[in-house]
């Protein structure tokens, strides 16, 4: 929350802003110190970092600090921080597997398979009203042959946006002898206020040669080549907030 820019303004006013000692002293807020960032400046400009210090430096201050952090596994609680007026968020699913290869005895000829599509993404923007609100996230893992094929989804769901998601991309069909493998489709994304863009679609594997996994966010893995041989696992997902 921002200091005032006028009227009254005491030492425990700063102290609530930007924390501090038991019995603080203003030595204790110079600037690029233990309390006050680099560069935090109000009304009269900017607070000095050494020198004479008042409390007049810190008329219409703020301790907030915009910033970014992105999730690339697991789940958890996003808090967003105090004083945050803004806050935006990007998620991507996991992308899905590519198909496996086969092998054509008669034509001694390896077959690709189809490469799995890409997760989608999904971005919002909301008005946070100074921060303090917590969502809750999860990173979709991509496809692969131990877990299952398909790209999992990412999700955040919270007061402020209700609920986001950003869909995985499917697996890569595997390629049998005599045929081509067909790539898979990219996730579909839901949610949010600006895009839910699907992810690019995996190509098939055609006479010898892999199919490509789709791109544009998450990518699929290639497809397969050779006897029974396993595509590649897609991409994970992830979740970014940024807030300002």
């Amino acid at each position: 929350m921002t200091l005032p820019s006028s009227g009254p303004l005491s030492l425990s006013d700063i102290q609530g802003e930007f924390g501090g000692p038991g019995s603080p002293s203003l030595g204790d807020y110079y600037a690029g110190g233990s309390y006050v960032p680099s560069g935090t400046s109000g009304t009269y400009g900017a607070v000095p970092s050494f020198g004479a210090i008042s409390i007049q430096n810190f008329y219409g201050t703020t301790a907030f600090t915009p910033g970014t952090v992105t999730y690339t596994s697991s789940s958890g609680t996003f808090t967003v921080p105090s004083g945050t007026t803004t806050i935006a968020i990007e998620i991507v699913g996991g992308a899905g597997a590519g198909g496996y290869g086969s092998y054509d005895f008669s034509e001694d000829q390896a077959y690709g398979g189809g490469g799995g599509g890409g997760g989608a993404k999904s971005n919002t923007s909301a008005s946070a009203s100074g921060g303090g609100q917590s969502l809750s996230w999860a990173v979709g893992r991509g496809g692969n042959y131990t877990d299952g094929l398909t790209g999992v989804a990412s999700t955040v769901t919270g007061s402020l946006i209700s609920s986001m998601s950003g869909g995985g991309g499917q697996p890569g069909n595997g390629a049998y002898p005599g045929d081509d493998g067909a790539g898979g489709a990219g996730g579909t994304a839901s949610g949010g206020n600006v895009s839910n863009t699907s992810g690019d679609d995996g190509s098939g594997g055609g006479d010898g040669y892999p199919g490509y996994g789709g791109s544009n966010y998450s990518t699929g893995g290639n497809g397969g080549v050779g006897h029974d041989s396993q595509g590649d696992a897609g991409a994970d997902g992830y979740v970014t907030f940024t807030w300002s």
